[in-house]
């Protein structure tokens, strides 16, 4: 007796369907294995820029032992806690309305200023005097040029006193005050990075075609290899204390310049007519300061770039450099025309890692002037003073000078690579 086609075919269903319910879903379990990056991320980096963020919207301070805010808003001219000077500005306005009364049916004349000063700064003891006198002096000349009633000047006045800015313009005023602000830190950060930078990626090139190229043939290229990065390996720390005891005015670098010019001018110091070379400070100095920077950045990291960049030469196939060399390429044609194009995917790679980098510098200048910028602050970068900000717990503009880190880093970050990777795409 035979089968129908349909139920064959039910049979073989059913069949399918049994030996699916006894396997093992191995697909779920990949779920299991990456959740403790999600879950670490979550809590270390997306919780914190969102704390961040939100920080940046509020009044958020320490003055002396007291913490500040959060506040969402802070008077115009007060300072302090809101319960410290709300009542301070209910007071003041109903002082004012008492002086409405004595002033009613008068025309405003220059003396209602000092009036209204007085009848304020007798009660706000926590005003900003200097802004409110602007504020109020504007008002009551505009209303005796107008010849308002005066009645009109003190309900002018008082609106003033309740007027209210939002935290995040006060935060910004504090991050782009004059004379402290964040340009001038970025500007300091920029220029070290360029002066570490350059010389870095020309070093590393240098290196990476050396390295990669079969016809030199380097003997030793493993221990050569591991030399250069081994500084990539100490903590940066250390490095910099290395530094600084060998600049430092009892040094060894100061030693070996003192016996150098001793013994150059030893007749003229015996005679008496020249004196001993004093030791020369290197951290009083912009330039020597700058410059020791960019060289502990140089050397801490040229290693770590020659390998991501004989990474990117390997990659090129050596067929091309045959070829060139073939046709009678001499060795510079055959670095600016083959290899160079062909490395600036990893290339770019470099320079926006680095980039980024730079922009995030903070433990070599840190530790090199003990956290001042010295001199006269010439060396501290954005970091650095979005530290301060954060071990006096302004924790407000803190959370503005991290936004604008972010913001900064990324559109930096978005121009490099479509300036440079745009002409490779076009070229391909």
């Amino acid at each position: 007796m035979s089968c129908s086609p349909f139920f064959l075919t039910k049979i073989k269903k059913e069949d399918a369907m049994a030996k699916k319910k006894h396997t093992v879903q191995y697909d779920r379990w990949g779920y299991f294995f990456i959740a403790p990056f999600f879950i670490v991320y979550v809590i270390f980096s997306l919780i914190p820029l969102l704390t961040t963020f939100i920080y940046s919207f509020f009044e958020y301070y320490r003055d002396g032992l007291d913490i500040i805010g959060p506040n969402a808003t802070v008077a115009r001219y007060f300072t302090g806690q809101e319960e410290y000077y709300q009542w301070q500005i209910d007071d003041a306005s109903d002082a004012l309305d008492e002086l409405t009364i004595e002033y009613e049916d008068v025309e405003t004349s220059p003396e209602l200023k000092d009036e209204i000063l007085s009848t304020v700064t007798e009660i706000a003891e926590d005003i900003e005097v200097n802004k409110y006198t602007k504020a109020i002096t504007k008002i009551v000349n505009n209303g005796y040029k107008k010849g308002l009633p005066a009645t009109t000047v003190i309900e002018s006045a008082k609106n003033e006193l309740k007027r209210r800015q939002t935290s995040i313009t006060r935060n910004f005023g504090i991050v782009f005050a004059s004379g402290d602000n964040m340009g001038r830190y970025f500007a300091n950060t920029f220029i070290m990075w360029i002066l570490g930078f350059i010389p870095q990626i020309l070093v590393s090139l240098l290196l990476a075609v050396w390295f990669t190229n079969t016809e030199l043939r380097l003997k030793c290229q493993g221990f050569f290899k591991s030399v250069i990065y081994m500084p990539n390996l100490i903590m940066a720390a250390a490095f910099a204390m290395l530094f600084v005891s060998m600049m430092a005015p009892n040094g060894p670098i100061n030693g070996i310049l003192k016996n150098m010019y001793n013994s150059m001018n030893a007749a003229e110091i015996a005679a008496g007519t020249m004196k001993e070379m004093e030791p020369f400070r290197f951290f009083t100095y912009t330039g020597w300061t700058r410059a020791t920077v960019a060289l502990m950045n140089f050397l801490m990291w040229y290693g770590n770039t020659t390998i991501m960049l004989m990474a990117g030469v390997m990659g090129i196939d050596n067929s091309l450099f045959e070829a060139a060399r073939i046709d009678g390429a001499s060795s510079g044609k055959i670095f600016f025309k083959i290899t160079l194009p062909l490395l600036l995917p990893i290339f770019v790679y470099v320079l926006i890692t680095s980039l980024i980098g730079g922009i995030q510098m903070f433990d070599v200048p840190q530790i090199l002037t003990n956290g001042t910028g010295q001199p006269n602050r010439t060396t501290m970068t954005i970091i650095m003073k979005l530290n301060k900000h954060l071990v006096n717990k302004n924790y407000g503009p803190a959370g503005v000078t991290s936004m604008l880190i972010f913001a900064i880093t990324g559109i930096l970050s978005g121009m490099v690579y479509k300036m440079t990777m745009q002409n490779y795409q076009n070229k391909r």
